[in-house]
C-alpha cells in the first residue's frame, strides 16, 4: 500500500529565514469517497446489500450526533472516538468567572484509536502496518491475484492487502483515563 504525497513550495515571510524558498511534503489524496460507494465496497464482502448497509450509516451517524447532544464521547472499536470540544477565547484568573460564556464554538472532533507501545510510541489502528510513500505521479500499481486471463476471462483474483491486528480498549484506544476531551494532550 501506498501514500502519495506532493511537493509544497513556501516563501518565508520573517525572521532569520526571509525571503528564502523550502520545501516540504503534503499529503495527495485522490478524492473523496461517499457513504454510497463505502456502503458498495462493504456490500461486495457481506451478505448485506449496499442499501442496507448505506441505511446502518445513516443511523450510525444519526445517532452520533443525537448521543454527542446528550453530552456523550462515542468511540468505535478500532476506529476512534468522536468527542465536542470547545474553542474558547480566552482563560481567565478569577475561577468564578470561568463560565459557559467564555465557549466560542463548539467543534466536531475526533481522535484516532491507537495502541500505545512500552516505550511510549503510539500505532494508529488506521494506519496500515506497512505503507510506502511515493511522490505523486510516480506511484506503483497495486499488486493483486488473479485477474483477467489472455483470453479475456475472469478469474476472480483479489487484490492483497495488509490486516489490522491492533484493537485497544479502554485507555489505548485513543486517549488516557484523565483526558478530558479538550483534545490536548
Amino acid at each position: 500500500m501506498s501514500k502519495s504525497y506532493k511537493v509544497a513550495k513556501k516563501t518565508i515571510n520573517m525572521g532569520e529565514k526571509k525571503g528564502q524558498t523550502l520545501f516540504s511534503v503534503r499529503p495527495y489524496s485522490y478524492g473523496t469517497l461517499t457513504t454510497e460507494e463505502v456502503a458498495n465496497q462493504i456490500a461486495v464482502e457481506s451478505t448485506a446489500t449496499p442499501a442496507d448497509v448505506k441505511a446502518v450509516l445513516d443511523r450510525y451517524a444519526y445517532y452520533v450526533k443525537e448521543n454527542l447532544k446528550k453530552g456523550y464521547d462515542i468511540e468505535l472499536l478500532g476506529f476512534g472516538k468522536l468527542f465536542i470540544r470547545f474553542i474558547t477565547g480566552k482563560a481567565v484568573e478569577d475561577e468564578s468567572k470561568a463560565n459557559a460564556k467564555l465557549v466560542k464554538s463548539l467543534v466536531p472532533a475526533f481522535r484516532p484509536s491507537f495502541t500505545k507501545l512500552q516505550n511510549g510510541t503510539r500505532l494508529y489502528n488506521l494506519i496500515p502496518d506497512s505503507i510506502e510513500l511515493v511522490k505523486y505521479g510516480e506511484e506503483k500499481k497495486d499488486k493483486t491475484t488473479g485477474g483477467e486471463t489472455t483470453d479475456g476471462k475472469n478469474t476472480g483474483g483479489e487484490t492483497t492487502g495488509g490486516e489490522n491486528t491492533g484493537g485497544g480498549s479502554g485507555t489505548e484506544a485513543g486517549g488516557t483515563s484523565s483526558d478530558n476531551g479538550d483534545g490536548l494532550e
